[in-house]
């Protein structure tokens, strides 16, 4: 069985609450078994009910914290933590620099830590359909979270279509990172492939 670090959330903030420290824990802790379980069995072939028994909770406290099985993928607390970090930049700092100090901050500070659990996760979201239609629906959410917090930063509308433009160039970005991530065996660090990612973002998307 792997073991990852501390929930990400508790190394950025060293005082977060006990309840929400042990809510993180125990929702790391049944991420961690879901894929042993996956790694072992196949995803198709293990249930909630599995999951539970083997994390020693409640099916019902898996689809309270989960929602899906798909979930359990691609779980992560790293929009949140992104987009507080944003929220926090200075207000003479321009929207995409803050954008790309807190993604490089979390891919630099802590990423490195949770490296082989992204990779067992992105194992099943390329390559099982049903996790793969839940990325589609979880990139749809993450747009509009970065969409409103660059609409808290500009005094824009959310419905702006530069806030589209550049939310859906962001959240698309990330995920052709982590797919190219993927299939390049994972040879370059994951804050490696960012950088030159936001390089391509911030020349303006030209390519030579």
């Amino acid at each position: 069985m792997t073991t990852a670090p501390r929930p990400a959330t508790e190394r950025v903030r060293p005082d977060v609450g006990l309840r929400e420290r042990k809510k993180l824990r125990a929702m790391r802790h049944i991420q961690e078994v879901a894929l042993d379980l996956f790694d072992e069995h196949g995803y198709a072939a293990v249930t909630i009910e599995r999951v539970a028994a083997e994390a020693e909770v409640s099916p019902s406290s898996i689809y309270r914290y989960f929602g899906t099985k798909e979930q359990l993928v691609l779980y992560d607390e790293y929009d949140p933590m992104i987009l507080d970090m944003i929220d926090k930049e200075p207000a003479e700092v321009d929207p995409m620099e803050a954008i790309r100090r807190s993604i490089s901050y979390i891919a630099k500070e802590i990423l490195p830590g949770d490296e082989e659990l992204i990779r067992r996760r992105m194992r099943y979201a390329w390559n099982e359909p049903a996790v793969r239609s839940g990325l589609v629906r979880q990139v749809e959410e993450a747009e509009a979270m970065i969409r409103e917090g660059l609409a808290r930063r500009t005094g824009k509308d959310g419905g702006d279509l530069e806030l589209k433009v550049v939310s859906a160039a962001l959240v698309g970005g990330f995920v052709a990172v982590l797919e190219y991530w993927h299939q390049t065996d994972y040879r370059d660090s994951l804050d490696a492939v960012l950088e030159r990612a936001f390089d391509v973002l911030s020349g303006g998307l030209k390519l030579e």
